[in-house]
Order: C-alpha cells, then sequence, then structure tokens
C-alpha cells in the first residue's frame, strides 16, 4: 500500500493537557488508542509535556528557533530546526521555547508493540528495510518515486509505503527537509 497524506486533510484536536493543538498527520490504528501516531503542534508558550506512560516519542522542531527540553530534571541542549530528540512519554517533561511560538513534530509510538526511527534529510534513496516508511515533508515540494509511480509532496504532506521498493526523492531544492520514519512491529 502506497498512501499520499496531504496537509490539508491533518485532523486537528486538543493536546491530552488542554494547552495547546496538535494536527494528526496519520495514526494506527485510526479509531481508539494508537500504536504510533505522527503529529504536528504549535507550541506558543513555555511549559509542560502532556504525560503518555507506555509510549515512546521523539520531537523535532519545523518553524521556529528552536527549544530546549527538561526531561525528569535534565536540561537538554538547545533543539534547533530538523533534528530530532527521543525520549519516554511517561517522563516529566517541560520545554523552554527559544525566541517566540514555534511548530514540532512528533511520532509517539507504544513502547511495547513497536519501534521508530526519525531521520531527517534533503534528499534521499530509501531501500525498503522492513515495516511501514513515513516520508514527510518539511520543505518545498519534492517529486517522489516508487515502483514506476510518481508522486508529489508538498510542504507539510506524507507519504505513507508499506510494501518493498526504493523511494527515490529528488527535491531539487537546497531548502528541502524530509523526515524518514520507520515504524516496525516488535
Amino acid at each position: 500500500m502506497i498512501r499520499l497524506l496531504p496537509a490539508k486533510k491533518h485532523i486537528e484536536m486538543p493536546w491530552k493537557n488542554g494547552l495547546g493543538v496538535t494536527r494528526e498527520v496519520s495514526r494506527f490504528p485510526e479509531a481508539g488508542e494508537y500504536d504510533w501516531r505522527i503529529s504536528l503542534a504549535t507550541i506558543r508558550d513555555s511549559g509542560p509535556f502532556s504525560s503518555f506512560p507506555g509510549y515512546l516519542r521523539s520531537i523535532s522542531v519545523l518553524e521556529g528557533e528552536g527549544m530546549y527540553l527538561t526531561i525528569e530534571a535534565e536540561r537538554s541542549p538547545l533543539i534547533p530546526p530538523f533534528q530530532a530528540l527521543n525520549f519516554n512519554g511517561e517522563s516529566s517533561v517541560s520545554c523552554e521555547i527559544v525566541g517566540g511560538p514555534l511548530l514540532d513534530f512528533n511520532v509517539i509510538y507504544r513502547e511495547a508493540a513497536m519501534q521508530a526511527t526519525v531521520t531527517w534529510c534533503r534528499s534521499a534513496e530509501w531501500d525498503y528495510q522492513g515495516g511501514l516508511r513515513v516520508l514527510f515533508n518539511a520543505g518545498s515540494a519534492v517529486r517522489v518515486q516508487i515502483a514506476g509511480q510518481d508522486y508529489r509532496l508538498d510542504r507539510y504532506d506524507s507519504l505513507l509505503v508499506d510494501e518493498p521498493g526504493t523511494l527515490d526523492v529528488n527535491s531539487g531544492s537546497p531548502e528541502a527537509r524530509l523526515a524518514c520514519i520507520t515504524l516496525l512491529n516488535k
């Protein structure tokens, strides 16, 4: 299965702690408790993160100058745009934003059921290693080819791929920013 997920179809929902809004890119399963979820969130103010017991998280800054996370009383180095930081969803976490509001990119997954990796790149040939691949475009439009099919990903569009084949991403732009997410069942 190959499925294009346009940004205009992201589903908006309140944060678990009520302090903001998340735009859901995709999740599995689509109803009830999920094994994994990919989302975007606007962080307007520094403050606490919601707790997600049983889940692991990866967070990256998409827009803004960056942020610091304090995880279990340990302050992280500055998290600049397009650099993933992983942490336990059950941890006590708060953020300090730098230079004003920011937009972040989140991958959250059930620790007992899944493994996930998030890697940022500008263009790629991404070979199938198993599991589900999600290509998220955080930059200008890119062309993606897999199995002889061409796809165009505009800013914040994603492509879900759960079949063998090489994803060939040609951005043609030095401003391209792509998250390559691999989700594997344990």
